[in-house]
């Protein structure tokens, strides 16, 4: 039961986010949408996903709707009723396929056995960090790359638009006083997945809202642009350079030898965290 009225609120804050007439409203039931889905994947115990869905899918991302929001202004979009009709037959079709289709996918272990026959191989203790790092590293290597291009992209736009504040002198002290603890529990979330659930994407995605949140109160780090934009860098840099520095001694891109296996992870995640949280502030600010 618990299941069933997660996925009906799930579907009901989708469809009041996607046709509400208020933007704030859509955005408030966008934030819903996100914090339902990491409660799912709760549910689903891959709660590494609920970490980063809460966290970068709820949180970071309705600071950037809340965002654009402000100063926005709505035009109409008329869609004919054809095409309407269309995405909804569409829509309920592919519906009713994954409703009769679902229960009928048995559970393979195939994988998950081998995953915990090799872990000793990893260099980490968590599952899930060493497919991540190591037995999947190329498909690991490409999000970032994605992300890191995705943020660069977005500043070759050079985009005029001033950032939103709450220019309040309380916020403006306790965002000061938080930072410092935001940047130590993240950085604890990144070293906690070397052995159970979180990682850098994770601590990378708190330690971003922490820095947006600094910027929301109007609060500007004392960086030179030049050490963000090697901060943004530095996980898909360093991520390719330690493949194409094990490859060129013989192991292969990305295959590590066993006895340095744990330390190299552990800098491979380090400098995914400080680039995840750059590029997702920088994201925020839309400049450097």
């Amino acid at each position: 039961m618990l299941d069933f009225a997660l996925g009906i609120m799930l579907l009901s804050s989708a469809l009041v986010s996607l046709h509400s007439k208020d933007l704030m409203k859509s955005g408030v039931f966008f934030l819903i949408f996100g914090f339902l889905s990491g409660l799912i994947w709760v549910r689903l115990e891959a709660f590494d996903v609920a970490l980063v869905e809460i966290i970068l899918g709820s949180a970071i991302t309705g600071f950037l709707i809340f965002k654009l929001v402000k100063g926005s202004k709505r035009r109409a979009l008329r869609v004919s009723a054809f095409t309407k009709a269309w995405a909804g037959l569409v829509s309920l079709l592919f519906f009713l396929f994954m409703l009769f289709y679902l229960p009928t996918i048995e559970r393979q272990d195939r994988v998950g056995r081998l995953v915990y026959e090799n872990l000793h191989k990893s260099g980490v203790e968590s599952a899930v960090n060493a497919v991540l790092l190591n037995f999947r590293g190329y498909d690991t290597l490409l999000e970032v790359g994605v992300i890191t291009l995705a943020i660069f992209g977005l500043l070759a736009l050079e985009l005029k638009r001033e950032a939103y504040h709450w220019d309040n002198p309380l916020l403006q002290s306790f965002s000061k006083l938080l930072l410092p603890f935001i940047v130590f529990f993240s950085l604890y979330i990144t070293y906690l997945g070397t052995f159970s659930v979180g990682g850098a994407f994770q601590g990378g995605a708190l330690l971003a809202g922490g820095l947006v949140f600094f910027a929301l109160a109007k609060q500007s780090l004392p960086l030179k642009k030049s050490l963000i934009l090697l901060f943004m860098a530095t996980g898909l840099g360093f991520f390719s350079l330690v493949g194409l520095f094990y490859a060129l001694l013989g192991y292969g891109f990305l295959t590590y030898p066993l006895k340095l296996s744990t330390l190299t992870l552990i800098f491979i995640e380090l400098s995914i965290w400080i680039s995840t949280a750059f590029l997702l502030y920088t994201a925020y600010k839309g400049k450097l």
